[in-house]
């Protein structure tokens, strides 16, 4: 009897096991989800160095930011995404240069417009209905 409680205890708890780990799978993302992904912690990194005032890492950062956002740009067909993509690329070498120069000032300006374009985009392209 003790045996046939502790199979059956093994088995409930192995199916147990095979059943969460079932729902616990997430689909992959879209390599367009895995851009803005790497976008948005960028920017969230961007930030909380710049009130660290660790303008290198700021540099290192802002010239990932422009580099992907120049090679992904130039190959989308919408125009309006092909503007508003280059012009974040813009925005992040201007955060390069700032950041270069220490100027804290200046890269909270531009990290603002890039999150209004970020905006503008998700408004008029990814949500718009």
């Amino acid at each position: 009897m003790k045996k046939i409680i502790f199979l059956l205890s093994v088995a409930i708890f192995t199916v147990a096991i095979f059943a969460f780990a079932a729902e616990d799978t997430k689909p992959e993302l879209r390599p367009a989800q895995k851009l803005m992904q790497a976008r948005a912690a960028w920017l969230t990194a961007m930030n909380e160095n710049l009130g660290a005032n660790k303008f290198e890492v700021i540099t290192k950062d802002a010239d990932g930011l422009a580099a992907q956002t120049s090679k992904v740009g130039e190959n989308i067909p919408n125009p309006l995404g092909k503007e508003l993509t280059l012009a974040i690329s813009s925005l992040a070498k201007d955060i390069s240069v700032a950041a270069a120069k220490k100027n804290g000032e200046t890269v909270k300006v531009k990290l603002g417009e890039i999150k209004g374009k970020c905006g503008e985009c998700h408004a008029k392209i990814r949500d718009k209905k």
